[in-house]
């Protein structure tokens, strides 16, 4: 038989609440909460130190945060967040107090909602037929950076009205952040920290959003916990 003495924590939690319906972690285990003054983890137990990052475990840690956040303000842990004993979970507690407490009066009230903005962008072809076309060295260059002021340009364009669109969102949003990854059609990512009495106003500025920008698969995620505005800086890790 298994020794299952290590704590997975799924969340934290400011004046516990108790879970009135079994809510099931990683492992089929039963979620249960480790008390530190007015703060609780909430977490289920394993006996492994590490979860491998798949599908089933990803969604199996959203779940867990998901049910638990119906209840009240959650502060999400990273996942695969694993302590050796209930003792290593109040010592954490207690380490980080502050931030957690900081941290949780910051997303009070508040949800994540997520953007992504998709857009066919494809150089590749352009690339290869400058290669077959340009044998010599400097011509070959200067094409490529003629290539590239234009590429520059063209991405502007296309993220305009994404961008003017953010600008809306943002105006509506406690907290936002951003990246324009131009990855695989993606060309815009971003993550709006949003009041629970603001939402409403959020779904219907994403409904303008979509409704102009055609051209674009603009995806709206969400309310999720605020993963992308939680910040907790570890022991040693202040001046990086």
């Amino acid at each position: 038989m298994m020794d299952e003495n290590n704590y997975y924590i799924y969340c934290i939690a400011l004046n516990a609440f108790d879970i009135e319906e079994e809510v099931i972690g990683h492992n089929h285990q039963i979620i249960f909460k480790v008390v530190y003054k007015d703060l609780a983890a909430y977490v289920s137990r394993t006996a492994l130190t590490y979860f491998e990052t798949s599908y089933d475990n990803l969604q199996c840690h959203e779940k867990v945060i998901s049910e638990l956040m119906k209840n009240t303000g959650v502060l999400p842990m990273c996942f695969s967040t694993i302590c050796k004993s209930k003792e290593s979970v109040i010592e954490m507690l207690q380490k980080y107090y502050d931030q957690f407490i900081q941290n949780l009066e910051d997303v009070a009230g508040k949800v994540e909602l997520g953007i992504k903005a998709f857009y066919k962008i494809d150089f590749e072809e352009e690339d290869k037929k400058d290669k077959e076309l340009l044998k010599i060295p400097k011509d070959y260059m200067l094409k490529r950076y003629e290539r590239y002021c234009n590429r520059q340009k063209q991405i502007n364009e296309i993220l305009l009205p994404i961008e003017t669109s953010h600008k809306v969102l943002v105006e509506i949003a406690a907290d936002s952040c951003y990246t324009k990854p131009l990855k695989n059609n993606l060309i815009f990512n971003a993550s709006y920290l949003v009041l629970k009495d603001k939402k409403e106003c959020f779904d219907l500025a994403v409904e303008e959003m979509q409704k102009n920008n055609p051209a674009y698969k603009i995806l709206y995620s969400g309310p999720w916990p605020a993963y992308h505005f939680v910040n907790i800086v570890r022991e040693g890790e202040e001046n990086e």
